[in-house]
């Protein structure tokens, strides 16, 4: 038989029954969809994991509470805290860190005119923007005196600027923070990256003495230490030295974990991947099921057109003509499948740009879905097809 009346036959048998065809399809087109989903969730997972330390670079370590070793059983109000004087201590000390700033995050109300949100307000030491390479679009950083004295200074991020200023100035504004009257006096440029935990697009910042002063820290309130080694060869000396410092200075020092962000960016980054393969795997049992039922369906079809499979042959097609006829309708049904679920995961991807699930489609990811759609249903109609081609034609013609 030539190949265009095989293409043919094919093209008749799949336009006869429309309805079996979608059933058919149906398990491969939702696998393919499944698919698509889970590698932009893996790629988004990736990325916003670098996304958070895009800030820092690989010298850089940072001190945090490790809430694992504090448990469950044990109140977090009762840990010890960071404080201004074990930062200075460790940095009398380390003779591997050229920086170090204590950090401390809270959300509060913050309003400009009537315009009222509640924000991120990060209270930070000296050596904070030098540490975390935040750059200023416009105004100033903090001065010693505003770290010392705890003046009432702000430095905001862009995002947070435009809610709350609108078309006026931020600079040289005043922002009303719990009971009391900051100063603007420095707009970070957009960045767009996280910090550790903390959006500097969407926060406002301030020198740690002034949030001290008006006690905005309650007991609850975790710090944190980020610093900055002389070099990458001089991190785990850096963390040495911490870890000796805090178990000098502290009583709580086995409740902090010293790391550097290169681990944490490595351990994040296989974090999103791990998560990537399992949502594959998951997505393969979905092709897998979707298999059995192209091969259920095809089994059906060779049953239902074993007459037809006895006049083919006994006109002269051959065994590998009907083999090929049944593999291009298992082929044409995986292509027709995943041509659908990437068209419909158009819709699936931007459903989900309405969660907080982060995602990023790629083309990558349509192509690996569209192959695995094909093979699956080639695959799982590979044993059908030799079923119908391996008919007698006697015993074809004389099936009911």
């Amino acid at each position: 038989m030539r190949l265009s009346e095989i293409f043919h036959i094919v093209y008749i048998n799949m336009t006869q029954n429309k309805f079996r065809l979608l059933l058919t399809t149906l398990g491969i087109i939702v696998g393919t969809i499944t698919i698509i989903l889970v590698i932009a969730i893996g790629k988004g997972g990736e990325l916003e994991a670098a996304k958070q330390f895009s800030n820092l670079s690989a010298d850089t370590v940072y001190v945090n509470l490790d809430y694992g070793a504090v448990g469950q059983n044990r109140d977090v109000s009762t840990v010890q805290k960071l404080s201004v004087d074990i930062i200075e201590k460790i940095k009398e000390e380390s003779s591997a860190l050229q920086g170090l700033y204590l950090r401390a995050n809270v959300f509060k109300e913050v309003q400009f005119k009537s315009t009222k949100l509640s924000s991120s307000l990060v209270g930070v030491t000296n050596g904070y923007a030098q540490i975390s390479n935040i750059q200023f679009e416009q105004g100033a950083d903090f001065s010693e005196y505003d770290f010392e004295d705890g003046e009432r200074v702000a430095v905001i991020g862009s995002k947070l600027a435009e809610k709350l200023f609108g078309a006026d100035e931020p600079v040289g504004n005043y922002l009303k923070i719990g009971d009391f009257r900051y100063k603007v006096i420095g707009l970070l440029k957009r960045s767009e990256d996280g910090l550790q935990g903390v959006d500097t697009d969407s926060s406002i910042f301030v020198p740690y003495a002034a949030m001290e002063k008006d006690k905005f820290l309650d007991k609850y309130t975790t710090t944190q230490a980020v610093g900055k080694a002389v070099s990458i060869q001089s991190v785990e000396l850096a963390k040495k030295e911490i870890k000796s410092t805090l178990g000098y200075y502290m009583d709580d020092a086995n409740l902090y974990s010293v790391s550097d962000a290169g681990t944490r960016i490595e351990a994040a980054t296989a974090s999103a991947t791990t998560m990537k393969l399992l949502l594959v795997s998951v997505a393969l049992i979905v092709f897998v099921v979707g298999g059995i039922g192209i091969m259920n369906v095809m089994f059906v079809t060779v049953k239902e057109r074993t007459k037809e499979i006895g006049i083919l042959k006994a006109l002269g097609a051959k065994e590998k003509d009907i083999l090929l006829q049944f593999l291009i309708e298992a082929f044409c049904i995986g292509a027709f499948s995943g041509i659908v679920g990437v068209a419909l995961s158009f819709f699936a991807i931007a459903l989900m740009r309405y969660t907080d699930i982060p995602v990023y489609p790629t083309l990558e990811g349509k192509m690996i879905a569209s192959l695995f759609a094909v093979a699956t249903s080639t695959i799982f109609g590979f044993y059908p097809a030799y079923k119908a081609s391996m008919l007698m034609p006697v015993q074809a013609l004389a099936e009911e």
